[in-house]
């Protein structure tokens, strides 16, 4: 999965990057540069460290997630629309939408757009995400209308039909209704063709709050899940600079920093967590003879294409797959209890994989 960070300038992008991949990118300027940032995240989950233990396994491969730090505008153009021209292409290349909001202060990085005020941005970026779309459509219509000439009088008329829908749409984009908070018509998708718009894609917004204001963090969310609302959506609220600077720790100095700190779980662990869920994604886990493994799939995903994810050969010469709950696998003890319990089963390749499958792929080729 690909999600590109977006936000205003001097929001705190890089260093969520950095706090969520354990990165060391130079912060505070990033704005100047034309290059992404691109990095790895791990996502949380203590299952795997319980079947590793079980199974005497010494390796752990967590499913990941790949976050892009988005450039923002260059010095001085920080008034433009956020999005435009390459980076619409870049967005249009992702998975997922992570907006930075700034809630912190920081005298020596002022906000370009004066005080901080966090629902001042998140309205902001939200319209520019509209209109970037609003832009799309108008790209598309374009090109519809100058395809009419010459046109046969039965094409014409289903061109202009579908620019009657567009038009529609875009008039929703105008009125503040994104697309993923839509379910769009047939005629609507065909009219769309070619088309992809930013604002169908699940969208998070991670509240960049001051390291004083973790206690308060939870009253903060609540403030913002009343604003971030809708489908495909989620929203946290993250002491980025508190993060990152955990996140150069090792495991062990971090776990010990953070319980004096009473920093509780690491707000980074809950907005990946919260990227996985808002796309709608699940892992199913493997035990292999050197490793434990979680795979991210898409939900309602069948056995046989979830097979694909592990290798193609198993896919394309599937047989059936061996599944157990975590769950059940953890009450029974084992494998061998699971299977004299019931609990292990054959399932076919159009079984619907669930979150925290533990499997095993028979297949010939």
């Amino acid at each position: 999965m690909r999600i590109a960070i977006i936000g205003l300038p001097r929001s705190g992008k890089t260093t969520v990057f950095n706090a969520a991949t354990r990165g060391r990118v130079a912060v505070g300027d990033f704005g100047a540069r034309a290059v992404q940032n691109i990095g790895v995240a791990r996502v949380p989950d203590t299952r795997l460290s319980r079947l590793a233990a079980i199974f005497n396994r010494e390796k752990v491969v967590p499913a990941e997630i790949t976050y892009f730090d988005m450039p923002g505008p260059a010095p001085g153009q920080e008034a433009t629309p956020v999005f435009s021209g390459e980076t619409v292409t870049q967005l249009q290349k992702s998975d997922a939408l992570l907006h930075v909001v700034r809630a912190f202060q920081n005298p020596a990085a002022p906000h370009p757009r004066g005080p901080v005020d966090p629902w001042r941005d998140l309205d902001a970026v939200g319209f520019d995400l509209l209109f970037a779309d609003i832009a799309l459509i108008d790209r598309r219509i374009q090109r519809i209308t100058e395809g009419l000439r010459g046109a046969r009088a039965a094409d014409r008329d289903a061109a202009n039909k579908d620019i009657e829908i567009l038009k529609g749409v875009q008039a929703d984009l105008e009125a503040g209704k994104p697309i993923r908070s839509r379910a769009l018509s047939d005629p609507e998708r065909r009219a769309l063709r070619d088309t992809f718009l930013v604002s169908g894609l699940p969208y998070l917004v991670a509240l960049n709050i001051d390291e004083a204001d973790v206690p308060r963090a939870r009253e903060l969310e609540s403030e913002l899940a009343r604003l971030v609302t809708g489908p495909k959506t989620g929203s946290a609220a993250i002491a980025g600079q508190l993060e990152m600077e955990l996140g150069q720790m090792s495991r062990e100095e971090e776990a010990e920093f953070r319980g004096s700190l009473g920093a509780g779980e690491p707000g980074m662990e809950r907005l990946i967590r919260l990227s996985y869920e808002t796309t709608g994604l699940i892992s199913f886990l493997t035990v292999g003879p050197d490793e434990v493994r979680a795979w991210s799939i898409e939900r309602d995903t069948p056995a046989a294409k979830a097979a694909g994810r592990v290798h193609s050969d198993i896919e394309r010469g599937f047989i059936r797959a061996e599944i157990v709950s975590y769950d059940d696998l953890i009450g029974a003890g084992g494998l061998t209890e699971a299977r004299k319990a019931g609990t292990l089963r054959a399932e076919g390749r159009d079984y619907v994989m669930k979150d925290g499958d533990v499997v095993n792929f028979l297949f010939s080729v």
